[in-house]
């Protein structure tokens, strides 16, 4: 399997990518500077130059895959936005993987570490605490919380896939787990 992954250096991916190339699958890594490519490459994945700015570049590398794992964040706005600019910007970010890959069957899965517990020495699991800055962000406290977007955001009303990540801000909504494996 082809996965295109975003964040691939990151607190996430850096353990998502060497998973995925153990696993057998191919994997493709956005790299917006040359110590990201040069870490990619050591992880073993393709690179691919770009940023999560570029949505067309995001949907042709989502479309060119057989899956995408998005663990990535826009941390340049943190400073001046803070986490609800941060959230903000994953909306168009989500909207144009939908786009790319309706219909096709592909998977998504969305996931971000903003609010986690920070350098454990290991991944951060849902029964690690986050962070005491998260709550001051407006993160969730305690385990990881199911959610989606509103339905509004894909043009049939509903997106049609299975829905599980952590919310990082008030903008994310709470729902039910839409299976035990949530």
């Amino acid at each position: 399997m082809r996965v295109f992954v975003t964040g691939g250096t990151g607190h996430l991916g850096s353990h998502i990518i060497p998973e995925l190339i153990a696993a057998g699958h191919e994997v493709t890594g956005l790299a917006r500077s040359d110590p990201a490519a040069t870490a990619l490459s050591a992880l073993g994945a393709t690179v691919r130059r770009g940023s999560l700015e570029d949505l067309d570049g995001l949907k042709e590398a989502a479309a060119d895959s057989d899956g995408v794992i998005h663990v990535a964040h826009r941390q340049d706005l943190l400073p001046t936005g803070g986490i609800d600019a941060v959230a903000a910007a994953e909306v168009p970010i989500m909207l144009a993987y939908g786009e790319a890959l309706a219909g096709t069957g592909k998977p998504l899965v969305a996931a971000g570490s903003i609010g986690s517990p920070g350098n454990l020495g290991r991944p951060s699991t849902e029964q690690d605490r986050p962070c005491p800055r998260a709550r001051s962000t407006r993160a969730p406290c305690g385990p990881a919380t199911s959610w989606r977007p509103p339905s509004s955001a894909w043009p049939s009303g509903e997106c049609g896939r299975r829905s599980c990540a952590s919310p990082t801000s008030r903008t994310a909504r709470p729902i039910k787990p839409v299976s035990s494996r949530c």
